[in-house]
């Protein structure tokens, strides 16, 4: 990936990755509502942070920036394609990330667990698909279809709007 932008999308996608990693380790070895503890709690809470990051700024730049430019360019097969998987996952996220903020600050039942359980689980399974398509596709097209000045700008402004 030779672009600035690609880089910053490439590393935001590592963690997220790593996020739901851990995810699908923390639903996997718990057929039981887990018992809330310190450790349980923040890991509940990075989880959060980082899925509402994914789906509220990154989509976002995505969406409002740089798909712009593929547009503007003709390119909107890929567009319409992760703009579709967008709307398919931001609900999902949000609602994994509400429910890892509740059971940090109060525990899980066994009904909270079950919701979370089932949609973490559908979660992880379509971000990660959603996550290797744009590594393959999206990050390549940024190479080809976005000149260095043009790549600078959105950089600044994944910079200044993601973090």
């Amino acid at each position: 990936m030779n672009t600035q932008t690609g880089a910053l999308l490439h590393q935001a996608h590592m963690t997220t990755i790593e996020a739901l990693q851990s995810l699908d380790e923390m639903l996997g070895s718990n057929k039981k509502a887990p018992a809330k503890d310190d450790l349980l709690a923040r890991q509940l809470k990075q989880l959060a942070r980082i899925l509402k990051s994914e789906v509220e700024s990154h989509f976002g730049f995505e969406e409002n920036h740089l798909f712009k430019v593929f547009v503007e360019q003709g390119e909107t097969g890929i567009v319409t394609m992760l703009t579709h998987e967008h709307r398919s996952i931001l609900p999902l996220a949000l609602q994994v990330a509400d429910l890892a903020v509740a059971a940090a600050e109060a525990g899980f039942t066994d009904a909270t667990w079950t919701e979370f359980k089932d949609a973490g689980a559908e979660l992880v399974e379509r971000e990660i698909f959603h996550i290797q398509k744009e590594e393959m596709g999206l990050l390549a097209a940024i190479s080809s279809l976005v000149d260095p000045e043009t790549d600078e700008e959105l950089a600044n402004i994944y910079r200044a709007e993601v973090g």
